[in-house]
């Protein structure tokens, strides 16, 4: 108690209103001596040599003497101040204790805001910051501290989702080509008959699932490289690597019977290039996979106000069908690589309900707002 804020509060408190109220009660005093010693007496030599004060008191004196008017002057003055102090004595005791009492209450209702933060704050833990503490009361720095500390909150609790959406899709996704893998040389190591073809058809699969593993392992160190700071920022154009992606991309795209086009416009941005490249990589892939033969993917880029952006549209079966509730590891990856830039990764819509674009945002500039509701793809 002694060591608590509220104490030292109501100390602060009750020290500033005594101090006030004993300095006025102080000048009161001496207001009142300076006045007495000021004020001279009405004498009159009436018959019965009666001596008139101020205040209407009379006093009959046996005869006439300014020595013994002075002296009864001295003694009333004596009397008036003797009863001054002991009113102000009393005046400042009373108010000591007043001031100790609303000290303590003012500071309660002043730290009661931060009380309510308190428990919210002791409330809360890393599985759980879905609590807000919605103070409510006048926009003061308690409002602003609490709106604050609200804030704070909501960001980490989306940070956290997105992290255990982000590890559940690392398990799933690593889990598959693991299972591949391990299923392929078992099949053939407990074939006794098995010969060299089964063995270069396993290898074939182990080889292409191993790869899968390393292009995942790497999407993964690219993020873990941008979320502790070890990857440098430098200024990339964002045109120059969708012409870049799209060059990759035209010989898969053919064996597949895919067109693949870009439809960048230039714009660059503060970022790390091998991250961005990569979160392009797997909008790519992804829009591959699902593009049907004979269809159109476009790879593009722009800015739109103060947010640049790169983006990939397809001709598959549409968002619903294409991206559930496990979005997979590949877009899990750029989620976070557009959060890490300060951006976000949109979904929309494709052209009459088919096929669906997905637009990494990025700012390219000091920009509070947030990004563009609709998608930068213009039809030409």
């Amino acid at each position: 108690m002694w060591q608590s804020i509220r104490f030292r509060l109501s100390v602060q408190y009750s020290a500033l209103v005594f101090g006030l109220g004993g300095a006025l009660l102080g000048l009161v005093y001496l207001a009142v001596q300076m006045g007495l010693d000021s004020q001279e007496m009405m004498t009159h030599l009436w018959e019965g040599r009666v001596v008139a004060l101020d205040g209407g008191r009379t006093f009959t004196l046996p005869h006439y003497d300014e020595a013994e008017v002075e002296a009864i002057e001295t003694i009333y003055n004596g009397i008036v101040l003797e009863k001054v102090a002991q009113y102000t004595l009393i005046a400042i005791a009373v108010l000591f204790l007043l001031s100790i009492v609303i000290g303590w209450i003012m500071s309660g209702r002043v730290l009661k805001p931060v009380g309510e933060i308190t428990g919210v704050a002791r409330e809360i833990q890393a599985s759980d910051l879905s609590r807000r503490i919605a103070l409510t009361g006048p926009d003061d720095e308690l409002k602003r501290l609490a709106d604050t500390f609200d804030e704070m909150l909501e960001r980490l609790d989306t940070a956290f989702s997105s992290q255990r959406q982000f590890l559940a899709d690392t398990s799933h996704d690593l889990r598959t080509p693991l299972a591949v893998i391990r299923s392929n040389i078992e099949l053939v190591a407990d074939d006794p008959e098995a010969d060299m073809d089964d063995w270069l058809q396993a290898g074939g699969v182990i080889r292409r699932n191993a790869e899968r593993m390393s292009e995942m392992i790497a999407g993964l160190l690219a993020t873990a490289r941008m979320q502790t700071g070890q990857a440098q920022a430098i200024q990339v154009d964002l045109a120059e690597l969708v012409a870049a992606k799209v060059s990759d991309f035209t010989l898969i795209a053919e064996d597949e019977g895919i067109d693949i086009v870009a439809r960048a416009a230039p714009v660059t941005v503060s970022g790390v290039e091998v991250a961005l490249d990569r979160a392009l990589s797997n909008l790519i892939e992804n829009a591959l996979k699902v593009a049907p033969a004979g269809s159109l993917v476009e790879v593009g880029s722009g800015k739109v106000g103060d947010w640049g952006w790169i983006g990939v549209r397809d001709e598959g079966p549409g968002l619903p069908a294409t991206y559930g509730d496990r979005i997979g590891l590949g877009l899990s990856i750029v989620t976070q690589i557009a959060q890490s830039h300060g951006g976000s990764l949109a979904s929309f819509a494709g052209r009459r309900g088919a096929g669906t674009t997905m637009v990494v945002w990025i700012p390219s500039g000091d920009t509070g707002d947030e990004p563009p509701g609709t998608s930068p793809f213009t039809d030409t």
